[in-house]
């Protein structure tokens, strides 16, 4: 008995030992109940997620693991020094350890969304880059921005809300954030226009990287041409055809009549074929047949082909060439172009059909009409 008195009459810093018995309980309880979550709710978390065909819940369970262990160690800790019974006089502890206690569950529930923003962000780059439609897609470009953005008003709510349960009023800091993205606004115009003209482009798939386009821009008196290098969210870069790199701003290209060469379904081969006009009718007939007849046999090449004994030109009989090949690639293009030009050359040798090219022909009187002119003159 004396024992037990002289044990409860024990105090250390003004704490009986029955205090301190149960402050070191429920630490040991709130390391346990955080080990139980962890090794027994996420780990059965984990393996349900394993079962379901998308990666999005797996990276949801790694991401609430950490800050919600952190939640059961502040919570955990300030019930375990309310139970000492802590004195709010002199200095105000109970409203000090409050105010820690609710600052730091903010913080970490803060740290959560932005784990959750993470996710989000990673699960939709996977998708997108899952399909090669649309792995260079301009809309991945936004990506940072837009966890960046949520980031920063998760941020900016967080601290509202810390600062509004400790006694502060919010009115003139929120006040003084409009103005200050008044101002900022204001001097960021032209940045915020290449923005807006980006989600232009992202609505429009406009184009993407490595599209050949062509931009209603007069760069040295032509349109700015070549393939698409990069895209910002300033600015789209285009290395051109003579290497030079061509960089203009997104509002701009948003604003501007863009043809995107990459996205054509087929490439057309539109010419005229002039042969002399010493040429018999028959032959060119015969010519036009041959014409039609490589087409038709060409295996890249598009049923639909117009070849017909078109004009009497100037120097020539036109022979229309208009017809489709059905590839899109640039080289593949001008090779079949090549195929088709050289078996029409070899058919055209081989029945003595001269292809003409520009001639004058000049005709000269005789002498005595020479003479004749020149006494009358």
């Amino acid at each position: 008995m004396e024992l037990l008195n002289s044990i409860k009459m024990y105090n250390f810093f003004n704490l009986g030992l029955d205090q301190i018995l149960i402050f070191m309980l429920f630490i040991i309880i709130t390391f346990f109940v955080a080990k139980v979550f962890n090794y027994c709710l996420i780990n059965f978390l984990r393996e349900q997620s394993k079962r379901t065909k998308t990666d999005l819940d797996d990276y949801i369970v790694e991401a609430v693991e950490r800050p919600v262990t952190w939640i059961i160690y502040v919570v955990g800790v300030y019930i375990s020094i309310l139970v000492l019974n802590p004195a709010n006089s002199p200095i105000p502890f109970r409203d000090i350890l409050s105010a820690i206690t609710e600052t730091s569950v903010a913080m970490i529930i803060t740290w959560l969304c932005f784990s959750l923003v993470d996710v989000l962000d990673k699960f939709l780059i996977e998708s997108f880059n899952g399909t090669s439609k649309n792995k260079d897609s301009l809309i991945l470009h936004f990506f940072p921005l837009i966890k960046r953005a949520l980031k920063v008003a998760i941020a900016f709510i967080a601290a509202i809300i810390i600062i509004q349960n400790q006694g502060y009023s919010v009115t003139s800091l929120i006040t003084g954030f409009g103005i200050t993205g008044l101002a900022v606004g204001f001097a960021a115009k032209e940045s915020i226009s290449n923005i807006f003209g980006s989600f232009s482009l992202v609505l429009d798939h406009a184009y993407k990287i490595g599209d050949w386009i062509i931009v209603d821009k007069n760069i040295q008196s032509s349109n700015a041409e070549g393939i698409v290098e990069d895209i910002t969210l300033r600015s789209t870069k285009i290395r051109a055809f003579d290497n030079t790199l061509i960089v203009i701003p997104n509002n701009e290209m948003a604003n501007s009549t863009i043809k995107n060469v990459s996205k054509h379904k087929k490439r057309r081969i539109y010419e005229f074929i002039d042969i002399t006009y010493g040429t018999p009718p028959e032959l060119v007939e015969k010519a036009v047949d041959i014409c039609r007849q490589i087409v038709k046999n060409h295996p890249m090449m598009e049923e639909y082909q117009q070849i017909h004994f078109n004009q009497f030109g100037a120097h020539s009989l036109k022979i229309l060439f208009y017809v489709f090949t059905k590839t899109t690639d640039w080289g593949e293009y001008l090779a079949i172009r090549q195929e088709l030009f050289l078996s029409i050359l070899k058919e055209f040798n081989k029945l003595g059909i001269e292809f003409a090219f520009p001639t004058q022909t000049l005709y000269l009187n005789s002498q005595d009409k020479l003479k004749e002119f020149d006494e009358k003159y």
